[in-house]
């Protein structure tokens, strides 16, 4: 039975591929990789493309960051995966980061499971990991406990000494008003592994600077 393979290629860096990622790629009769667009690019296709051979079959499909379509547009995906899965072909499934990291993937999964097709899961290296070698920034040490959340939910840090936001764009200066409230010290990286790729420090650079593809890495003592 042909597999569809969920395959993290990392933050940006097209050497941050695995090489089982790599090899998944290749071998793979089909490439499916999401975009948050209809008809737009796919930044996880553009970081793999250089791994994908000219007889492969590429599909870009619509995966909008919530409101109504998401689901509809994540069935549609599903139809199309499930079609080539049909057909005796392994589908390979690209996701910025790691799949299971805030990804279009997992919501994917429910209904390739559902179906009972067979999946294989390749991980990737997360944007908070390159963002921290990148920053030169220690995401936790000790045995303190780290804590990865969206910006969204920011208010809810309590007495956690270590600390990811990521999806902070359009929240920055609410992020910010929050840690330094509290007394942490942060970094914001943007478009960690890619062109345009910059690491703030100051309050002012970040508001200055807003990206989509951002986080922020924060401590305190």
């Amino acid at each position: 039975m042909a597999k569809l393979y969920g395959v993290g290629v990392g933050p940006g860096d097209k050497e941050l591929l695995t090489l089982k990622a790599v090899k998944t790629i290749e071998m793979c009769e089909v490439i499916v990789s999401p975009s948050a667009m209809k008809g737009g690019k796919s930044i996880a296709l553009g970081i793999a493309e250089d791994f994908i051979s000219e007889d492969k079959e590429v599909m870009i499909k619509q995966f909008p960051m919530g409101g109504e379509e998401q689901e509809e547009k994540i069935y549609e995906a599903f139809k199309a995966i499930e079609e080539k899965l049909k057909e005796g072909k392994n589908v390979a499934f690209l996701t910025l980061g790691d799949p299971f990291v805030y990804s279009t993937y997992i919501y994917l999964l429910k209904y390739i499971e559902e179906h009972g097709f067979e999946v294989e899961t390749i991980p990737g290296i997360t944007s908070f990991c390159a963002s921290a070698s990148l920053a030169q920034k220690p995401l936790v040490i000790g045995d303190e406990p780290l804590l990865i959340m969206p910006a969204s939910r920011v208010s809810d840090i309590k007495d956690e000494k270590y600390v990811v936001i990521m999806k902070v764009y359009k929240r920055e200066e609410e992020v910010l008003d929050v840690l330094e409230e509290k007394g942490f010290n942060y970094v914001y990286v943007k478009r960690a592994g890619r062109e345009g790729q910059e690491i703030l420090h100051k309050r002012e650079d970040i508001l200055d600077n807003k990206e989509y593809m951002s986080l922020i890495i924060a401590n305190r003592d």
